[in-house]
């Protein structure tokens, strides 16, 4: 570039002294990073324009601050969010299904790439075949025609679901440009060859637990890793033959300690020292609630941790089992309301006082302040060594209880003498952990569990493939609810990373375990798993159980799904 430069004002540099030339150069030099300065200028998007078209893409929103507005299938007029490229195209801009009607990709990467070096992506999760097609390379006029007149690169008219957008040139243009930048480069935590993931691990959780988790992570990444191939057989040929960048799953486990207000920083730290793709799976018998933050703040998608309750605030990057204690609190709910005139006069709560108590006294005494059920709670001793008839006090064969307790509490519960028992012990499924060695014979007749996991044959048939792979891999079974939401976060990674071909954007995993989750195979203890858009719980209900002659837990109603 000098020379060129040099050559434009006709300089002779024979003619010059030495401190000429230097100061010539310098001049030059200035000059130069000038003019690379104006290059990269020009080659970076315009923030504003950038703002202007996500606004119009995600939100169906004007510059002016007027709404989107469409014409769809010939007459049938949209605007506002229900006009938003973000409706069909999705976040990522990677597609999505409607009805039948396979939307593309709409990025950049996509639109504009010529037929020597098109990306793929697979259409139609149910359509391992369904690949897009090569088609000529979109230019901002054609792309205009596209979005104005539903008119292709080709010159054929698209689908009718594609709105005829009302966009002067100014607003095409801010949406071109956004589309230029939207999932244009790969996440961090994805290399040219590894693909790291994190799991994560929060105070007081049971060391046996967590290492269990950890061996089945590690063995089946290992598994992955050696022979690059999906493990659940759902993914078939020919999408599995499809050219792609190998590369090996990494696992790092993010352990938390001290105060949930501590975590934000201890996170912050661990994805300094190594950027992840995805949280996968992780376990907490608290709050989850900073790490749900941290998630969204980093925007990193979170799959399916097993906690006992999620939080409030919603999240696009979280995904989870349920709702926990708050979905069985919603449970029996209904199951009271249904009663009708078999109501119990009263409910007593007895909880912990921390988050998850709380979280679940507050759901159940919301869902019948306007019943004829009268709602009373009362707060577990901090120490099992204090006495323990107070909580019991004034209740009758009337009452009914309902237990917020783990193992521990609800032994020292039954260990207490009670002249007179409740008429039902309700006791939370989430909680009591599969240990219902506190269930004495007299209180056999009793106690029901609110129960959110699949029963008998069915839950033996779900399982089945998990326990047969941890005796592959001669790991213990310690919680086999908890060790089947492992299994299935990791076969649903497995088909997932499948499915993504090389496209390792944040948001098209999430949307992609919202259009698949539930389409395959169930590995879990949970009766049905099914994600929908927006949707956060992949299982809804939860039986009311009791415990049979023979002592094993079967449903005394049907799966229950709240309103």
């Amino acid at each position: 570039m000098s020379s060129k430069i040099v050559d434009s004002l006709n300089i002779d540099l024979k003619s010059l002294d030495r401190k000429s030339k230097r100061g010539l150069f310098s001049v030059l030099l200035v000059t130069m990073i000038s003019l690379v300065g104006v290059e990269i200028s020009a080659a970076s998007p315009n923030p504003d324009e950038v703002e202007i078209g996500r606004k119009i893409y995600m939100e169906g929103v004007l510059p002016s601050g007027e709404l989107l507005k469409g014409v769809r299938q010939g007459a049938v007029q949209v605007e506002g969010a229900q006009a938003a490229c973000e409706t069909c195209h999705r976040r990522s801009g990677m597609g999505s299904l409607e009805g039948n009607f396979a939307v593309p990709p709409i990025t950049g990467r996509f639109l504009f790439a010529n037929e020597d070096d098109r990306p793929l992506a697979l259409v139609d999760t149910r359509q391992p075949k369904d690949i897009t097609r090569a088609h000529k390379p979109y230019a901002e006029s054609t792309l205009s025609k596209a979005i104005r007149e539903g008119v292709d690169v080709d010159g054929k008219d698209m689908n009718l679901l594609m709105p005829r957008y009302a966009l002067n040139d100014n607003e095409v243009k801010a949406v071109t440009t956004y589309l230029r930048q939207l999932s244009s480069e790969l996440a961090p935590g994805v290399g040219n060859d590894s693909l790291h993931f994190a799991t994560i691990i929060t105070q007081n959780v049971k060391p046996e637990k967590s290492d269990v988790m950890v061996k089945m992570l590690k063995a089946a990444f290992g598994q992955r890793n050696s022979s690059q191939q999906t493990y659940s057989g759902r993914m078939r040929m020919p999408l599995d033959l499809i050219p792609r960048q190998l590369r090996k799953w990494e696992l790092s486990v993010w352990e938390l300690k001290g105060e949930p207000e501590t975590w934000a920083e201890q996170l912050s730290e661990y994805y300094r020292r190594e950027p992840v793709f995805a949280v996968i799976s992780g376990v907490s018998n608290g709050t989850w609630s900073p790490v749900s933050k941290f998630c969204q703040q980093e925007k990193i998608p979170c799959l399916l941790p097993s906690v006992a309750l999620p939080p409030d605030e919603p999240s696009f990057y979280s995904l989870y089992y349920s709702k926990g204690v708050a979905l069985e609190a919603s449970v029996l709910a209904n199951h009271l309301r249904a009663k009708d005139k078999n109501k119990p006069r009263r409910i007593v709560q007895i909880y912990r006082d921390d988050e998850v108590g709380r979280g679940a006294v507050k759901v159940l005494s919301e869902a019948l302040k306007d019943s004829s059920v009268k709602v009373e709670n009362r707060i577990f001793p901090e120490k099992l060594s204090e006495n323990l008839k107070n909580i019991f006090k004034g209740l009758s064969s009337n009452d009914t209880v309902m237990l917020w307790l783990k193992p521990t509490d609800l032994v020292a519960v039954n260990k207490e003498n009670h002249k007179q028992f409740p008429r039902v012990i309700y006791v939370s499924g989430f909680l009591a952990e599969e240990d219902y060695g506190f269930v004495s014979k007299e209180w056999k007749e009793h106690v029901r569990v609110v129960y959110p996991y699949e029963l008998g044959e069915k839950r033996r048939k779900n399982i089945a493939g998990m326990q047969q792979w941890l005796k592959s891999w001669s790991i213990p079974l310690v919680d086999q609810v908890f060790q089947s939401e492992v299994f299935f976060d990791v076969l649903l990674l497995t088909d997932l990373s499948s499915q993504m071909i090389d496209n390792f954007y944040r948001d098209y995993i999430v949307e992609r375990a919202e259009d698949m989750l539930g389409i395959g195979s169930n590995f879990s203890a949970y009766p049905h798993l099914s994600l929908s858009r927006g949707q956060r719980f992949a299982s809804k209900g939860a039986y009311i159980g009791r415990f049979g002659s023979d002592g094993k837990l079967v449903a005394d109603s049907e799966w229950i799904v709240p309103e």
